[in-house]
């Protein structure tokens, strides 16, 4: 994501063990394959664990998907992350415009496509008023009507957008069908009316009407059927800082910089390739090598090795947005898919014995032997990062494994001659999942299934193609996984953990509170986000409570630069937030 995006469902791709082979031979050697592109000075090569999966911001949900469409479609607005208060701020372009000439800068910048925007008195409608020079890369002008026919596409459950929840207070919303010609009016082209069911907070009302707009006249004809299979997701029609000159799936995305681009300008590198790297170790031989410019989720044991190496490199932190979890399903998930039933899960339905397979974890282990002082164990799904609020009195559980022994006794599950538990004839055995290709879960993978060992619980590990793993988890046909989240930074919870599990697309667990429903709302109806603490304070209470899933850690990700990259600015909102502006110095130490 760059500065002009939203947060995206991770998700990543393996490639083929002959292009990895390749790939280890170049980077060990320092030189690359003669069909291999290495960094050079006029083009960035950033390493990712995996490929996108579409690059349209209606049906993207990969890490990678979201990197690469933030650089080739238009933002509404820009944000900027307040770090004493936690707070996320929007600004449209003449606020932005405003604070550049202050500063004694070119008055000509500004990325966002909304020139103003005014809230309605009554909280109920908010009005943006658009730039009326900016164009798609064809020419054709950007328009109001490209963002209500956007919306459309993100709200129709055929099309099944990961960001439909986006759209859950609009005009019709509360009713399952949302009136477009109500909720999003287009009186002209440069004027675009958001109307919202209920009272909404400014804030609140600006992230959920951000969303990247798609080219109405490239569009229109492409069936709600036929949106995910069209052509046209590979050959993406864009207004951004770069354009997409190549894509090789499964092994690299090479974006070129754009010269049409008004928003606010062409980007300065010539060209930017996001290689697929599945491997860790290869990914990091090739950032010492020179063969990348960046690579995210350096090991802290790998600092060092770095420095000795005098690699030029350099590592910076960002954090805390992202954590890991092992997700319990709450129900039985055949039941759901038979007929609907929502009966509890016949292994973690019931909170006592989720609650005790987190006491059975050791959280801090699995930190000490990876992460270390770059890793906070998690309680629930806010991060300490989101200061106002945040609640520092929820303590993480402690480590206890015969307190979780002793939990599940009460729950019936006594063990069986094997070692193992069983309850009713059934043994407490299952398949905790995860996607390939992450070394960090795949090790914690390893100490979980140790440590539920210990109090009589087989747990088997499975990793899965990441393509393959997260369409299980969308489809709810995983019973237990383990898997990251990237959080928003305005806090929107329902759509994981909504107990209309139709409309809450990413509630993968299938947990249901009508309590939490509540609070979401409440919190939500508040005009001022301080005033809506009290709210997220009980929400996180209950949370713990319950345990839908086993928090385990937030992450402050160490992302490795090779030092000839210039005018970066890293902070919570993305490793690649101004990568627009970056700039390459010539390095002697590029792989040629």
């Amino acid at each position: 994501m760059n500065r002009r995006s939203l947060s995206g469902f991770p998700g990543v791709l393996p490639t083929a063990i002959l292009v990895l082979a390749v790939m280890v031979f170049a980077g060990c050697s320092g030189k690359r394959a003669s069909n291999q592109v290495s960094a050079s000075d006029s083009t960035l090569v950033i390493a990712m664990l995996g490929d996108a999966n579409y690059l349209n911001p209606v049906i993207g949900a990969s890490v990678t998907s979201s990197n690469v469409y933030g650089l080739l479609y238009p933002g509404l607005l820009e944000s900027e992350f307040d770090t004493t208060s936690g707070l996320l701020n929007f600004i449209a372009l003449e606020k932005r415009l405003r604070g550049k000439a202050e500063e004694g800068e070119v008055k000509n910048r500004g990325s966002a496509l909304a020139r103003t925007w005014e809230m309605s008195d009554d909280n109920r409608s908010l009005t943006y008023t658009l730039r009326g020079d900016a164009t798609w890369d064809d020419g054709t002008p950007i328009t109001s009507h490209d963002f209500k026919f956007a919306y459309t596409l993100y709200g129709n459950p055929v099309i099944a957008s990961p960001r439909q929840q986006y759209l859950a207070e609009l005009v019709g919303a509360e009713t399952g069908d949302i009136d477009f010609a109500k909720a999003i009016e287009t009186p002209d082209d440069t004027t675009l009316v958001f109307n919202f069911n209920k009272k909404m907070p400014e804030q609140l009302a600006l992230f959920h009407t951000s969303l990247t707009p798609l080219p109405k006249h490239v569009w229109k004809d492409i069936t709600p059927q036929d949106f995910r299979h069209s052509p046209l997701n590979q050959k993406p029609l864009g207004a951004g800082p770069y354009k997409l000159h190549e894509w090789q799936k499964q092994q690299h995305i090479v974006l070129a910089s754009n010269p049409l681009c008004k928003l606010p300008k062409p980007g300065n590198i010539s060209r930017i390739m996001f290689r697929v790297v599945p491997d860790y170790t290869v990914r990091l031989a090739q950032l010492q090598t020179g063969a990348v410019d960046v690579v995210e989720n350096i090991k802290p044991e790998d600092f060092e090795g770095l420095e000795k190496a005098r690699a030029d490199v350099e590592i910076k932190p960002v954090g805390l947005r992202v954590y890991d979890y092992v997700g319990w399903s709450n129900i039985d998930q055949e039941a759901y898919h038979r007929d609907g039933t929502i009966t509890p899960h016949p292994l973690f339905g019931s909170l006592s014995v989720r609650r005790a397979l987190t006491l059975a974890i050791d959280r801090q282990s699995i930190l000490d032997g990876y992460l270390g002082e770059y890793g906070v164990i998690a309680s629930t799904d806010i991060s300490p990062s989101l200061k106002w609020a945040y609640n520092e009195a929820i303590k993480p559980y402690p480590y206890d494994p015969a307190e979780a022994a002793r939990l599940l006794e009460e729950e019936g599950w006594i063990p069986g001659l094997d070692g193992i538990r069983k309850k009713n004839g059934r043994k407490f055995s299952f398949v905790l999942y995860t996607n390939a290709g992450n070394d960090r879960r795949k090790n914690a993978s390893v100490i979980i299934q140790q440590n539920l060992r210990e109090i009589g619980i087989e747990c088997r590990l499975e990793s899965q193609e990441s393509n393959v793993f997260f369409e299980n988890l969308r489809l709810r046909k995983i019973d237990a996984w383990m898997a990251g989240w990237s959080i928003g930074l305005e806090i929107d919870p329902l759509d994981g953990w909504g107990s209309d599990l139709e409309k809450s697309r990413f509630n993968f667990t299938g947990y249901q509170n009508p309590r939490i429903d509540e609070l979401c709302e409440q919190a939500k109806n508040e005009l001022d986000p301080l005033d809506a603490r009290k709210y997220w304070l009980e929400y996180q209470e209950i949370l713990h409570r319950d345990q839908p899933t086993t928090f385990l850690y937030w992450i402050k990700e160490t992302q490795g630069f090779s030092t000839r990259i210039e005018g970066e600015e890293l902070n919570i909102l993305s490793t690649f937030y101004n990568i627009d502006d970056w700039t390459l110095s010539p390095s002697a130490s590029v792989a040629e």
